[in-house]
């Protein structure tokens, strides 16, 4: 068994990890481990925010997507229960998607609903309604040399002061259409749910796990019409609504942990990274330009 990096964290798994890389650091105990098991299909009650969660009594939380599968989530422990291969990519796609973000919260990570990426010295997020491009964006980046941290769960530490990103694995979720109008082929590409209209495709180019101090994130919308695309900066009020609207499924975090903690999380997070306002053509009509923009942005 080789033990794989997430998040910074040690995980040893009994069950194949192919989208994560190898533990490359130093001898320490384990993080996170992941087995196989029989979880029960009740542990306590659940709430209409949160119709998939269950936390029991002792603390252990149960997520419940049934008919993949259900996870039962300790900080330091998951155990999956599910009828698929060991090496479907549909539990994979739970287990990295909402359990990862469950696992955030108990570990203190604050998760963005973002991509983020290595931008020559400085590191970006970018953030946005589900299909508002970031995972495009993100790969197109990618493209042109800069090294991919993380997609669709941005998991920050490090609060109060300047937040530190915790890296996940280096593949992204995209659409055909995607994929076609950045010209990369879809042969071979893995699909991944939880709707598994879009396919996975991996970058390593370099990947480096290490926790890395998030420089700033740019929120990605669209461009009033006939607009040209467009840089803004928001900072305090503004930028904490906008910035609020961009936490990975907020009702686990309101779940987890105490409202007043996680509002102050929030605010933390508002109040030391530098926010921008992406404004783009939905369509992405001129990428090359907008690609450009955000690299002599980021550079300032």
């Amino acid at each position: 068994m080789i033990d794989r990096v997430l998040c910074g964290w040690r995980v040893r798994s009994a069950l194949p990890l192919p989208e994560t890389m190898p533990w490359s650091g130093p001898d320490r105990p384990v993080d996170l481990e992941i087995r196989p098991g029989v979880v029960p299909g009740r542990v306590g009650d659940r709430t209409v925010d949160l119709p998939y969660i269950e936390a029991a009594p002792d603390g252990r939380l149960l997520v419940d997507v049934m008919p993949i599968g259900r996870f039962l989530v300790t900080a330091d422990c998951v155990v999956v229960d599910t009828t698929l291969a060991p090496d479907a990519p549909e539990w994979r796609a739970f287990l990295l998607g909402p359990v990862l973000a469950v696992i955030c919260y108990l570990r203190g990570a604050l998760p963005l609903h973002a991509s983020a990426l290595r931008l020559g010295a400085r590191t970006v997020a970018f953030a946005g309604r589900s299909g508002s491009g970031k995972s495009t964006l993100a790969a197109a980046l990618s493209c042109r040399g800069h090294a991919l941290i993380t997609d669709d769960i941005c998991a920050c530490v490090g609060l109060p002061g300047r937040p530190l990103l915790l890296p996940t694995y280096p593949a992204l979720k995209l659409s055909r259409a995607s994929l076609q109008a950045l010209g990369i082929g879809s042969q071979g590409l893995v699909r991944i749910g939880p709707d598994f209209e879009k396919l996975q495709l991996v970058r390593p180019q370099g990947f480096d796990p290490t926790p890395v101090t998030l420089d700033a994130v740019y929120l990605i919308e669209d461009a009033p019409e006939g607009a040209a695309d467009e840089i803004v900066p928001t900072t305090g009020a503004d930028a904490f609504t906008r910035l609020s609207a961009e936490i990975y499924r907020p009702p686990i975090g309101r779940l987890l942990l105490a409202k007043p903690a996680f509002f102050s999380m929030v605010t933390q997070l508002a109040t030391e990274l530098p926010t921008r306002r992406l404004l783009r053509r939905p369509d992405f009509t001129r990428l090359q330009m907008l690609m450009e923009m955000i690299e002599a942005d980021a550079a300032r």
